[in-house]
């Protein structure tokens, strides 16, 4: 050791650590002849070589009692019993010149008997670099644990100095490398190397119970890494589980201690940013291993609702719900949404984490979800559809019945995206659902009713307006207004109402607009030409001659530029919704600044769905529309300073997944003259005759036609032909193709979209006081709101925290229930203490934080008694 070395050892002791008194044995007497070059400023060096020790305690306690002296003594240090200055030396520091003192002294450690131990760890201890990283992990006050837990931290490059980061970064190089569980991480090869490997495998032994063989805790063998993966996630596992399968009985962590520490491991693994994807691997190798998928056979899908150990228990679950949910009732249903939700908030489907695994997983809970909706509706209504009147199952269609409609595409939407195996028996049961019991059912009680009070002669309901008469009712009052505010009017083609429900949610989740979602009667025929005919301001409604060609007021009204000079006529304009989407702020503006009425043509939905090649696609049509119409509302409105924006459509549609059978089909007459349009649901013309199985009307009644133009529609859901396509129609009457939704979205602007603010619904301890008696216990949290249209859902992640160290499992769960009843938003959620060392008598918190935005939202004091750790399973 040279003289520098010397020099910067003794300044830490004085001056980075602020002792005033350092004593210096060297029996030795290696560094005496030094001591005249120490460069040690306001620092006085003694030998103590024959001083009076008395005299020298006398001077400093009572003549000097602030300036700072190295006392240097050339022999050993005297035992306790005959050491005069040991008063002294308690409060003060000592100082050693060899090597690992000097390294002790570096890394800033104050108990000397840390040195021995040092000194076991030389061989650790030879590397520069390996010295620089150590620093950053030790505390003055660190023990041989300490001590040791940060030299693997540098071996293993973790995060942090303790066991859980350790096994993290272990497992994180085992992923990376590709080991598999038979091959030894090369971390565990160092810990080894540097005479590290028991003190690790004692960690193991303190915190997680494991048991390892004598050669692993002496150090003769390399531990088992493998071994231990499947160990631990066996014990996850059973601790999910609630009990211990034959299988698992010599595998499992025994004590409850053990159980905690591992549930809280897991947890921590998983929901590491880092580290998850080692998770996955390294649980596909166990779970393969112990050849999990068969054992999972036998389980009850209750009991595995917990479990987030291994993927196949996910795939478990999906084929136990789609060969559940059809046949179930509705309380096994309700059971079964709860799991979905369940499984969002778990590891595998989590929306917290973006790649390809959980985006596949939360696509099939969105079908599952859909699929237990729709059989949830069917077994509401058992018996089938028998209201008294048309007027009544139009109300049902708009009130509850458009679900139907709703949840069907929702499925397909989801199922054709997730395209997997899992989900085909329930792609057969949610069809026959679907298109043979809805439609069936409700296209029976709907043309009975039709037909019985003989509605297409006089084509209402009450209290609902005429397609017809849109312009009159909807949006001529609001252009009479003094104010002169600009009204758009977005007519989207085939837009069906319950698709306009999911645009109504969208539009009113920003605060400044407010959207109002009504219906109109549609005219029959439910197609374009006359659909959109119909909405535009008009005094008369005209085929022109035999021609598909409906004239408002006289004037064609195919085309936008034929709309455009119709509107002219009332200070109104048409253009696209491509015009309206590709303009920007300022062309927008210029283009709209002295126009009152705008007309926007916008068709997704109906430019998929009525082509026979890309009509499967359908659905996602819908998907593009809703996303469309949203951003065409919000542009209106936010940049071309539109106070009113109303969407409707021309028509809906009918679809089916399946394609029509022979029984779908009404023959049409031969020979049929007079044809305007023929359609697989609609026939027009001029002097059809009255058909023997179908429905037979006048546009004159239906749409308000000068001309007497006759039609036939099939009864209930049939197709006339199948050529070109049959699975999307429109043109009848059922209620999917004639409720034509009228959303109308005002802009709000200063305090009435302040007041229209959303906020996450409350979420708080069901108990003000809190006491843990075991190592995993549940609590209960209550969500103080209801999710409505101004308060939204809450993702919380919750745990237990020693100040700022989390010392329990964190566990996610979503407060999202609509019910008025406090009792039914009450969950509970389990949480597993890690470790053993809890004191009654401290603070502990358990604190409530927003998962999206990581804010703490509640904390509340928790008193840990834990009476027994050591129970066993």
């Amino acid at each position: 050791m040279n003289i520098t070395q010397l020099t910067e050892g003794l300044k830490q002791a004085f001056f980075t650590e602020g002792h005033r008194l350092v004593f210096w044995y060297d029996p030795s007497r290696d560094f005496e002849a030094e001591l005249d070059n120490l460069s040690l400023s306001d620092v006085t060096v003694l030998n103590m070589e024959g001083k009076s020790q008395l005299g020298i305690k006398l001077k400093l306690e009572l003549e000097d009692t602030e300036g700072k002296y190295l006392l240097y003594f050339p022999s050993e240090e005297p035992h306790v019993e005959d050491d005069w200055l040991l008063d002294i030396k308690l409060y003060s520091r000592s100082f050693f010149a060899d090597r690992v003192s000097i390294i002790f002294n570096d890394l800033g450690l104050h108990q000397q008997s840390m040195r021995a131990h040092l000194a076991l760890r030389d061989k650790f201890l030879g590397n520069k670099g390996r010295l620089t990283n150590l620093k950053k992990w030790l505390r003055p006050d660190a023990n041989e644990q300490a001590i040791d837990l940060a030299m693997m931290a540098v071996l293993a490059k973790s995060e942090e100095a303790d066991i859980n980061h350790i096994l993290f970064s272990i497992a994180f190089q085992a992923a990376e490398d590709d080991l598999g569980l038979e091959s030894m991480p090369p971390i565990i090869d160092d810990f080894l190397k540097f005479g590290l490997q028991t003190a690790f495998v004692e960690q193991l032994q303190v915190y997680f119970g494991y048991q390892p063989s004598q050669e692993e805790l002496n150090g003769d063998v390399p531990f088992n890494f493998g071994r231990f993966m499947i160990r631990l996630l066996v014990t996850g596992f059973c601790e999910n589980l609630g009990e211990v399968p034959d299988w698992a009985t010599n595998q499992i962590l025994p004590t409850i201690h053990a159980q905690a520490s591992i549930r809280a491991l897991n947890s921590r693994w998983r929901d590491s940013s880092r580290y998850y994807p080692a998770f996955d691997k390294i649980s596909e190798w166990v779970a393969n291993s112990l050849h999990i998928r068969e054992k999972l056979k036998t389980i009850p899908l209750a009991s595995l609702a917990s479990i987030a150990t291994f993927e196949a228990v996910e795939a478990q679950i999906i084929v136990s719900l789609s060969d559940s949910i059809p046949l179930a009732n509705l309380r096994e249903l309700k059971s079964f949404n709860d799991i979905v939700g369940q499984r969002r908030d778990n590891y595998w489907a989590s929306r917290h984490k973006d790649d390809d695994t959980r985006r596949r997983y939360r696509i099939i809970y969105d079908a599952l979800e859909a699929s237990i909706l729709l059989f949830t509706l069917r077994r509401t209504h058992e018996e089938g559809f028998h209201y008294p009147s048309c007027d009544a199952v139009y109300t049902a269609y708009q009130g509850e019945l458009y679900q139907f409609d709703m949840a069907y595409r929702h499925y397909h939407e989801a199922s054709q995206v997730a395209h997997v195996d899992l989900l085909k028996k329930l792609d057969d049961e949610v069809e026959q659902c679907y298109s043979h019991w809805f439609i069936d059912n409700l296209a029976r009680n709907w043309g009975e009713r039709i037909a019985n009070e003989h509605r297409l002669d006089d084509w209402r309901i009450q209290d609902v307006a005429l397609q017809h008469q849109f312009y009159k009712r909807s949006v001529k009052p609001l252009l009479d207004n003094a104010q002169k505010k600009r009204v758009m009017v977005i007519i989207s083609d085939a837009f069906r109402f319950e698709a306009a429900v999911e645009l109504e949610q969208r539009v009113n989740e920003k605060r400044y607009s407010k959207a109002t979602l009504s219906s109109q009667l549609g005219v029959v025929p439910s197609y374009t030409t006359l659909g959109m005919a119909s909405l535009l301001p008009h005094n008369t409604l005209d085929y022109k001659g035999d021609t598909d060609d409906v004239l408002v007021d006289g004037i064609s009204s195919q085309g936008v530029s034929q709309r455009n000079k119709i509107l002219q006529a009332h200070s109104g304009i048409a253009i696209t919704a491509e015009t309206l989407r590709d303009w920007s702020r300022d062309e927008g503006r210029l283009a709209l600044k002295d126009q009152q009425l705008v007309y926007v043509y916008h068709n997704v939905v109906d430019a998929i769905g009525d082509v026979a090649s890309t009509e499967n696609r359908t659905f996602q049509a819908v998907r593009d529309a809703i996303d469309e119409l949203a951003e065409l509302v919000r542009k209106a409105q936010m940049h071309f300073n539109t106070s009113t924006v109303i969407v409707t459509a021309d028509h809906g549609f009918l679809f089916q997944q399946s394609k029509p059978e022979a029984a779908d089909r009404t023959n049409l007459e031969d020979k049929l003259t007079d044809v305007i349009k023929s359609k697989k649901r609609y026939v027009i013309g001029q002097n059809l005759p009255e058909p023997k199985d179908a429905l037979y009307g006048s546009t004159k009644i239906t749409a308000g036609t000068t001309s007497d133009t006759k039609f036939w529609v099939p009864k209930g859901a049939n197709r006339f032909h199948f050529v070109g396509g049959a699975r999307f129609v429109h043109g009848g009457v059922m209620p999917q193709e004639i409720v034509v939704p009228v959303l109308t979205v005002k802009a709000l602007r200063g305090e009435n979209a302040a007041a229209r603010t959303k906020r996450k619904v409350g979420v708080m301890s069901a108990k003000p006081s809190l006491k843990m008696v075991n190592n995993i216990q549940s609590f209960d949290f209550l969500q103080t709101d209801t999710v409505d249209d101004m308060k939204l859902a809450m993702t919380a992640v919750v745990g237990i925290y020693d100040g700022p160290k989390l010392v329990s499992s964190e566990e996610v769960i979503t407060f999202d229930s609509t019910s008025d009843s406090m009792a039914e938003r009450v969950k509970k959620v389990r949480l597993s203490l890690q470790g053993s060392d809890f004191n009654r008598n401290n603070d502990y918190f358990l604190i409530i934080k927003d998962k999206d935005l990581e804010t703490e939202i509640e904390r509340y004091k928790v008193t840990i008694d834990l009476a027994f750790t050591d129970d066993f399973f």
